[in-house]
């Protein structure tokens, strides 16, 4: 295979004839592409374009953009890909990179374009407008006037649908105040969009659609690693009390001895539940796609799927809730909602994951408790069993994570608080009933 170079212009280019026949019209084709500011350039680029049609990855030159790659590449892959992650990515791909890099020709990506486009995210890459920081300034204006703002006034007044309006009312008259964002994007985001564009760009490279995944020779910002906000076990029992006459009391009871996930959680059928032997097995989930709660079966890490044992108390809590829900069942007869699932309205719909969480934070406010998140009832269990002497390894395969070692680097902070007590058990029985035994041997 022989090449050439020639001048075109003010820029080179290179052409050679492709090492196998075109089965549409039975000849060789041509390869070339130009545009390089130097022979020199040029030759090392033909070489290298020759060395890949040897290894059988012939790039034809295609005038296809990002954005519509994109497109070709979210219908080709939506069948092969977990519901949750599929929407998650198209999102991020139509939020944060197709408006910044969606015209560029995909052939001409490369590193230094991916390097600026994380670079503006993490600077200004928020697009979604704080809305809950003008409602809340907007509702706290007008009670600081004596006023009682209804939803429908606050919607109207900031330019939100009436359920934003109305949840956000519920948290402000709970004391749940909202945090100021900043304009860039979390590095965790980033990161996230960083995993997206390279897993397809992998796939451009095997569709032969580029010669090679520019995403694989950039790292992705580093993540800050910041330790999660947990209740302590006073918090725990506090929150448990006061929420007693709540109707999701198991629920919660559930998640603070369990630390399984909200989807999960939400997706527990009684088939999964074992009260003779105090045992639930976690494996459907109930999760949110594109806003709808959508039941999806298997867990979100291979560990995921397992039965696990439950508490006594819990066991019992269970129970007198399947009571409740029993003589809720024969009220509605045929018109109760089908599914099986543990936690339910009235009439057997189970409920939006959403909306346990929103719950939760009401409930938590009113309590007085420390904010935190739903999902950090489960950082407080993992912490609660750590410090009560739990194996890490037990603990780590009932929250259900995929790496033990994770786990391990997660709660550091849990382990090393019990470093000093470890230190202080070894030392008395290996010193100090050695010193011990020593002196009584040693002549007076």
């Amino acid at each position: 295979m022989k090449g050439s170079v020639y001048q075109r212009g003010k820029t080179w280019t290179y052409r050679f004839r492709g090492p196998e026949r075109d089965p549409a019209t039975g000849e060789y084709p041509t390869i070339s592409r130009g545009g390089f500011t130097t022979e020199k350039e040029a030759w090392k680029a033909c070489r290298d374009a020759m060395r890949e049609a040897d290894q059988g990855r012939v790039l034809r030159r295609s005038t296809r953009t990002v954005s519509q790659f994109f497109v070709e590449w979210f219908a080709a892959v939506e069948a092969s890909m977990d519901a949750t992650t599929w929407q998650n990515w198209k999102d991020y791909a139509n939020a944060y990179v197709v408006p910044r890099i969606g015209a560029t020709k995909l052939q001409r990506l490369d590193e230094p374009q991916l390097l600026k486009l994380y670079s503006a995210l993490l600077a200004e890459g928020r697009v979604k407008q704080d809305r809950n920081t003008e409602m809340f300034r907007y509702w706290k204006a007008r009670t600081a006037d004596g006023d009682n703002p209804r939803p429908h006034e606050v919607a109207e007044a900031c330019g939100t649908t009436i359920h934003a309006a109305r949840a956000a009312v519920r948290r402000y008259r709970a004391g749940i105040a909202p945090k100021k964002q900043p304009p860039g994007l979390a590095p965790k985001t980033v990161r996230n969009i960083h995993a997206m564009i390279h897993r397809a760009l992998a796939d451009a490279v095997a569709w032969k659609y580029m010669a090679y995944n520019p995403a694989s020779n950039i790292r992705p910002p580093k993540r800050s690693r910041t330790r999660r906000t947990v209740w302590n076990p006073e918090s725990i029992q506090l929150f448990l009390r006061t929420v007693q006459q709540d109707r999701f009391a198991a629920l919660f009871l559930l998640e603070l001895t369990t630390g399984i996930r909200r989807g999960q959680i939400c997706g527990l059928k009684w088939s999964d539940v074992n009260l003779q032997v105090g045992e639930i097995t976690v494996h459907d989930n109930r999760v949110v796609v594109a806003g709808h709660a959508r039941d999806k079966s298997g867990g979100k890490t291979r560990n995921a799927d397992q039965t696990i044992a439950i508490d006594r108390a819990t066991t019992a809590a269970l129970r007198s809730w399947r009571e409740h829900q029993d003589k809720e069942r024969a009220f509605f007869g045929p018109d109760y909602h089908p599914g099986n699932y543990v936690f339910t309205f009235e009439d057997g719909r189970p409920p939006h994951p959403d909306t346990i969480r929103q719950r939760f934070d009401r409930l938590a406010a009113a309590a007085g408790l420390p904010r935190i998140t739903f999902h950090d009832l489960r950082h407080s269990y993992a912490t609660a069993a750590l410090k009560a002497g739990v194996s890490p390894k037990i603990v780590s395969e009932r929250i259900g994570h995929a790496d033990v070692g994770f786990f391990l680097q997660t709660y550091a902070h849990v382990l090393k608080n019990d470093d000093r007590e470890a230190a202080e058990l070894a030392a008395a029985f290996l010193i100090q009933e050695g010193s011990e035994a020593t002196s009584e041997g040693e002549p007076s």
